[in-house]
């Protein structure tokens, strides 16, 4: 291209920053793609194709949607295994500036999705890390939406089969991977790879330089960074968008570091990662994953689980499709498999919980018999299942909502979901004061009432606040004296106006004298020629026409200050409080999250009970033998 405006410069260089996705470019009032990116938005979004500077011809391909309706377009290309890169204006447009400042502030991609578009409330949206080499392999899988954190590690001749066949279990979204396993994972899949390394940001590095070997094929174009499975069902991550990563990524004494700092300890011998160095790994590049594209620190991921192969059943793909446990093979969705049979949550926490035993069954007996106890002691009082049943309802979903709390993504009705849902919270302790089953008293103990979190969010937050913040009206009257007083100041300025033409035409016995407004000089006092000699010697004149003179005084001056401030600082106030507010709000984000998964447990235990009193089940008795006895069953 011989000429190349500064605005279409500046796209090239986030561009080239972000090769592997789909760049949203905002420009006023939408968000713009051009280019190989506007074709192919155009095509999966069905979406019109134009194009810009034709008349030079040399046109750019261009397509675009409005900002305010964009999350429905990303979801969209989200889903389909897309990764977008998410471009703001990051400073004010004045007269003076052709160019803004703009910025990446987020690349969203099908496993760190954590908008409420972008996931199903009843499944578990994860994102998964592979490392190792030789003889020993590890993974991590991190729910980015919830915090849900887990890692794995295994040795021997079958490391790889083992990791690969937990990677199926969690059914990830998407793949992190060195770029040196690209040959395994390609044998893997047996599907021809074709992906571009989303970079990330090192400090003291080039960061539009990668380091992947020769083993990583990119496409000509520049613009697909994915391997996409999900159109063969045979393959081994079936489903899943595979992300290569530059080997830097993966040093295991940074990646240590980091889990320490995120965790806010010194050794990570407490999370049972002592001596895993392959474990620590996958996690600590999974976790740099997701603050780097998110922008973010990701406070609500505040701890990891070590699990080994003899903590759960295994279930492969294979015998998940076969068992129908989550998905029918006839109709091929969730109606008609086992799941859709016992599942009677009434929460996503709960129905997220309650697929993962599923499809991860516990092995532990002890563990078996504590939940068998409490489904147990649920089933034999209706009345009490139903009580906690009807309070669970009102509950949202917490764990997901702590985690747009730490990723700044909260909005207004989120605040007062939380607090609805914690208002259920001494209801749901009181119901099960006198529970005799250990796993119940267990989550009694587990809930917090945080009655001083409740009168915050009631005293700060309206009770019907607006979808949007920057809508206005979220923060409650009373709650802070400035933003009370510029309401007041907006709200009365009419009446203020009216006040104030009474006085001055009072002092000045001028009972034609007008207070008026214009875009050119603001609030002005308009006399007539006839009763310019009357007005009072503080008034200071502003304009001179032909039949009548124009003047301001120094309480009109400062009134006026006053009211054309006020709607543009009503907002940056708000704003601000809403911002100390969530922060305050997430500073208690493992007390939330303790009670987030009490309450989800108590749900999973009370649907499998009201699903046993619908279908007459009965509890088993376990015993350490071999042997299984069924007596007058049937198939679910």
């Amino acid at each position: 291209m011989t000429t190349t405006t500064p605005m279409l410069r500046q796209y090239h260089e986030l561009k080239q920053q972000h090769p592997g996705a789909l760049l949203f470019f905002r420009l006023g009032d939408f968000y713009e793609l051009f280019f190989d990116d506007a074709v192919i938005g155009s095509r999966e979004l069905e979406i019109t194709l134009t194009a810009r500077h034709k008349e030079r011809g040399d046109p750019i391909p261009m397509c675009g949607v409005p900002h305010h309706a964009a999350s429905n377009h990303i979801a969209r290309l989200v889903r389909k295994g897309y990764r977008v890169a998410i471009c703001e204006q990051t400073e004010e447009a004045s007269p003076v500036k052709k160019l803004v400042r703009r910025e990446v502030v987020r690349i969203i991609t099908p496993g760190t999705a954590i908008d409420p578009q972008l996931v199903e409330a009843r499944e578990t949206i994860f994102l998964a890390s592979v490392c190792g080499s030789g003889e020993r392999m590890a993974a991590a899988f991190l729910d980015l939406s919830t915090g849900e954190f887990r890692a794995t590690e295994a040795s021997g001749r079958d490391a790889w089969p083992r990791i690969r066949a937990d990677v199926e279990s969690y059914a990830p979204r998407e793949i992190l991977f060195p770029a040196s396993l690209m040959p395994l994972i390609k044998s893997t899949s047996d599907v021809a790879s074709r992906a571009v390394p989303l970079p990330l940001r090192q400090t003291g590095r080039d960061e539009s330089t990668s380091s992947l070997d020769e083993s990583t094929s990119s496409l000509s174009d520049g613009t697909e960074s994915i391997i996409d499975f999900g159109r063969d069902e045979g393959a081994a991550f079936a489903g899943a968008t595979l992300t290569p990563i530059d080997e830097w990524q993966w040093q295991a004494d940074a990646c240590a570091a980091l889990l320490c700092e995120q965790f806010g300890v010194r050794s990570l011998e407490g999370y049972g990662l002592e001596g895993k160095f392959e474990a620590v790994r996958a996690a600590g590049a999974c976790l740099r994953y997701a603050q780097e594209t998110q922008r973010a620190a990701a406070a609500h991921i505040t701890d990891i689980h070590y699990f080994a192969a003899q903590d759960h059943l295994i279930l492969d793909q294979v015998t998940v499709r076969n068992l129908e446990l989550v998905e029918s093979q006839g109709v091929g969705s969730r109606t008609h498999s086992l799941l859709d049979v016992i599942d009677e949550t009434v929460s996503g926490m709960g129905a997220r919980l309650l697929r993962s035993w599923l499809l991860r069954p516990s092995v532990r007996r002890g563990e078996i018999e504590a939940r068998h106890g409490g489904v147990e002691e649920l089933h034999s009082s209706q009345i009490k299942r139903d009580r906690l049943r009807a309070h669970l309802k009102e509950v949202a979903d917490l764990e997901r909502l702590t985690g747009r709390l730490n990723m700044n993504s909260a909005s207004p009705r989120d605040l007062n979901a939380l607090l609805r849902s914690l208002d259920q919270v001494p209801l749901i302790r009181q119901a099960l004061t006198d529970s005799r089953s250990s796993l119940l008293q267990i989550l009694h103990e587990s809930m917090d009432e945080m009655q001083e979190m409740r009168a915050l969010i009631g005293e700060a937050i309206a009770d019907d606040p607006p979808a949007k913040l920057n809508d206005g009206g979220a923060i409650r009257a009373g709650y802070s004296h400035d933003l009370d007083g510029l309401r007041r100041i907006s709200r009365d300025a009419k009446q203020t106006i009216a006040s104030l033409e009474a006085s001055e035409r009072t002092r000045s016995g001028i009972s034609t004298l007008r207070i008026r407004y214009n875009n050119v000089f603001g609030y002005y006092i308009e006399v007539s020629k006839a009763n310019a000699a009357r007005v009072p010697v503080d008034y200071e004149r502003r304009q001179t026409l032909a039949n009548a003179e124009r003047y301001t005084t120094p309480e009109l001056k400062s009134w006026e200050a006053k009211v054309l401030g006020a709607e543009d600082r009503i907002a940056p106030l708000e704003i601000e409080i809403f911002s100390q507010l969530c922060s305050k709000i997430a500073a208690e984000t493992k007390r939330i999250q303790a009670t987030a998964r009490a309450l989800a447990a108590l749900d999973a235990l009370a649907a499998l009970a009201e699903t046993a009193a619908r279908r007459r089940y009965v509890r088993p008795v376990m015993h350490d033998g071999d042997e299984i006895e069924i007596v007058q069953g049937r198939h679910p």
